[in-house]
């Protein structure tokens, strides 16, 4: 019971809840605890809601198997989830520096209550420890989508953060701070956003794995059994996983079949070596010396 709350699956349906609660939890204690940083943070937490459903779904499409229209599989449905998670980023960073901007022209200032401090600082340790809970499960299955969720929560404590200094100092006298703070915590969500969409972006492209990658496996052929040489590799990514394709050289003299066999071992040893190839199609090719 307990390893299935360690699964991508698991751990967005369990981000959804939490920031279900979040919601309700910071809009009520921004309305009566008159703090316009809460409320604008609730609101926050909402885009969440809505981009962790986004997540969990595209986990569902990406761990779909290979059909006549998706060869190789569902994989880039993982990075479209994610740039997705990025969008609402730099759709929040955006709302949340407008609103402080305006805040400072127009002057509307309040002093916030204890109640939104208690609030915002429940919400920062909860978020902490979420991130850290989700980028655990994002790096152990190496997908882009939910190790997206993890930074966006710790996004989260950043805007959480802000606003808790700005509601302190605003009980303090100096409200004005609040919207300052708003501005910094609106710069860092725009950063982590774009960060997201570059990191992403290359695989939606259809890229190269990399050419370290494509060295390392070139030379693990290269040393196994009845390679001669390897003439060229290449591939592309498709979610969290490689495709591959190489010809290599072998003995001119062997048999069809022995050829063959050559081929479906390398295949086996690659993916044995290198977990993250899906796929690699092996071209023999007579060795010309």
């Amino acid at each position: 019971m307990r390893e299935s709350l360690y699964t991508p699956e698991a751990c967005t349906r369990f981000s959804i809840i939490v920031n279900i609660f979040l919601f309700i939890l910071k809009m009520v204690a921004g309305i009566l605890g008159r703090s316009q940083a809460l409320v604008a943070d609730s609101l926050n937490s909402l885009l969440d809601i809505v981009a962790n459903a986004v997540v969990w779904l595209g986990i569902r499409i990406a761990n779909r198997p290979p059909d006549e229209e998706h060869p190789y599989g569902h994989g880039n449905a993982d990075n479209l989830a994610a740039i997705f998670v990025a969008i609402v980023l730099v759709l929040t960073g955006g709302y949340i520096g407008y609103e402080a901007v305006h805040s400072i022209i127009d002057k509307n200032f309040q002093t916030p209550t204890y109640l939104a401090t208690s609030a915002a600082a429940l919400t920062i340790l909860i978020k902490e420890i979420l991130y850290h809970y989700t980028l655990r499960i994002g790096k152990r299955f190496k997908s882009p989508a939910v190790i997206a969720n993890a930074y966006d929560h710790r996004s989260d404590v950043i805007v959480s953060a802000g606003a808790l200094v700005g509601i302190v100092v605003a009980q303090l006298g100096y409200p004005v701070l609040d919207p300052l703070a708003g501005l910094w915590v609106a710069f860092f969500i725009l950063k982590q956003g774009a960060k997201i969409i570059r990191e992403n972006i290359p695989t939606l492209m259809v890229t190269s794995p990399g050419s370290k990658i494509e060295t390392d496996i070139g030379s693990y052929i290269k040393n196994l059994d009845g390679v001669v040489s390897v003439v060229w590799i290449r591939g592309h990514a498709v979610g969290s996983s490689y495709y591959l394709d190489t010809a290599v050289n072998v003995n001119g003299n062997m048999s069809v079949k022995a050829g063959h066999d050559i081929a479906s071992e390398i295949k086996r040893k690659v993916q044995q070596r290198f977990p993250d190839v899906a796929d690699i199609l092996v071209h023999i090719e007579p060795d010309p010396d």
